[in-house]
């Protein structure tokens, strides 16, 4: 991601190296962690760096550093604790420059703190969107996967048990034909299947902000579907969704959002595209495929059209979010 004192010229950058002392890190040594306070920008004069964040088990590199670079900005312009951490690889020299420093430089160069400034909205316009993995295409996050690790004991421990037919695997068939039909052709927007308790949460367009609970068995009784879940053509059911977001963009308070979400979030409304039919049936066609993993045991799985982000709950390994397509390597990967 590009730095926040891209649009500056040189001699401006040169006037925040200049508020700054001069300090050394030996190889390997740690420079700062994610979670720290920023108190520090750094320029690298000599040496290498690097800059990374772990992931659980795994360090993940963002970007290496070199002479000429500078890095840890963000945080101290934004008065934030850190969000990466940042390691010497080499026998490294770097300038630091203190927080209270930099902002007390600003407020005497209104010019580059409007530089600045407008640079980290439109950053922040970028993160906001997809740090809440929301965008306005179903097209976007190609083969996204977020793993959030479970409790180990039970991971240890499940593939050990009997697993068990519930309600929902014995009426799989049926309730997945349900599960498109409420999707595709009814007021339903979004479905939460409890596979283990029976359990289906729904959201439709007529409380779309809360959800309803209803029995899976319930589901097989056209009636009760007729009763509580109107037919809709699926256009017209996005197009609603897309007025709703309207209303939202229309109201006072959307205007005095700060920069970053009022404008973040203007162009999600306006270029909000629900997730394909076509996409949406084959995932559903595949949900039987997840009971038949054998180091998965899925307890709970979440789909909409509003988001193309799949999320599963297993009972041995944490929380898996994925879009469409990254859902489909999922079970290339594992069956």
């Amino acid at each position: 991601m590009s730095s926040v004192f891209e649009a500056l010229l040189d001699s401006e950058v040169d006037k925040i190296r200049q508020l700054g002392s001069h300090i050394t890190y030996k190889a390997t040594e740690q420079i700062f962690r994610e979670g720290d306070e920023a108190d520090f920008m750094y320029f690298l004069d000599s040496g290498l760096a690097t800059l990374y964040i772990d992931k659980f088990s795994t360090k993940i590199e963002i970007r290496q550093v070199r002479p000429g670079d500078w890095f840890g900005e963000l945080a101290v312009y934004s008065n934030c604790h850190r969000t990466a951490s940042a390691l010497a690889v080499e026998d490294s020299s770097f300038i630091k420059v203190s927080k209270e420093s930099f902002h007390r430089m600003l407020t005497q160069e209104p010019a580059i703190d409007s530089k600045i400034r407008d640079i980290v909205n439109r950053r922040n316009e970028d993160l906001v969107l997809s740090e809440k993995m929301v965008d306005a295409s179903s097209n976007s996050f190609m083969g996204i996967h977020i793993g959030i690790p479970g409790d180990p004991s039970l991971r240890e421990s499940a593939m050990d048990r009997s697993r068990y037919e519930s309600t929902v695997d014995r009426f799989m068939p049926e309730l997945i034909k349900c599960f498109e039909d409420l999707l595709l052709n009814r007021t339903v927007h979004r479905i939460l299947i409890g596979f283990n308790n029976g359990e289906i949460r729904l959201s439709t367009l007529l409380d779309p902000f809360a959800e309803e609970f209803h029995p899976a068995l319930r589901l097989l009784d056209a009636s009760y579907v007729d009763r509580h879940f109107p037919k809709i053509d699926y256009q017209r059911k996005s197009d609603i969704i897309r007025a709703l977001y309207g209303t939202i963009e229309r109201d006072d308070f959307f205007t005095e959002l700060p920069t970053h979400l009022h404008r973040g979030f203007k162009g999600y409304f306006k270029n909000w595209m629900p997730v394909t039919p076509e996409e949406l049936s084959k995932t559903i066609s595949q949900i039987p495929l997840l009971r038949n993993i054998q180091s998965f045991y899925v307890r709970n799985l979440t789909i909409g059209i509003t988001k193309d982000a799949i999320h599963m709950q297993f009972n041995c390994d944490g929380t898996h979010i994925l879009n469409n397509s990254g859902y489909e390597r999922f079970l290339n990967e594992n069956l």
